[in-house]
């Protein structure tokens, strides 16, 4: 069954010596770095002039199980994601996969709201969020009377 347990060098040093070694680490955390202690996804957000693609990162989530909400300027992503059954969870030695919701809010400043646009594909949530036009500063002269 060690077999199964990941093992991070710098985190869960493998001591020969210790011949109890799963007892005593078994229930200190696999991993401590940032990327495991997140609970949300990742997000990608790529500036193509007129508008902003926004890429979220959903893998093993439906697409009936994404919600996308705009409200006071704010764009909330919502996505569950349950992939087993109270009964399955029991009987888990190791579970990595997450398993939950996870939201993200996003500020709409200088964004068109009511044409976002969003496609789901593979994983991927692809929201294409166009830009305000840049207000036009126009110069004149004031005349003092």
């Amino acid at each position: 069954m060690s077999n199964l347990i990941p093992r991070h060098s710098n985190l869960l040093p493998r001591r020969e010596s210790d011949d109890n070694w799963l007892m005593t680490d078994f229930f200190r955390p696999f991993f401590t770095g940032e990327m495991w202690k997140d609970s949300t996804f990742r997000v990608d957000i790529k500036d193509n002039g007129d508008n902003y693609l926004m890429e979220a990162e959903l893998p093993g989530v439906k697409k009936e199980d994404v919600q996308i909400n705009v409200e006071d300027g704010m764009l909330t992503i919502t996505a569950t994601m349950n992939n087993r059954t109270q009964e399955e969870q029991n009987n888990y030695v190791l579970t990595e996969r997450r398993s939950g919701s996870f939201t993200r809010s996003f500020s709409l400043e200088n964004i068109r709201e009511d044409e976002i646009s969003a496609a789901y594909t593979d994983g991927i949530l692809r929201l294409t969020l166009p830009k305000k036009e840049e207000p036009q500063s126009h110069s004149h002269s004031i005349e003092i009377h």
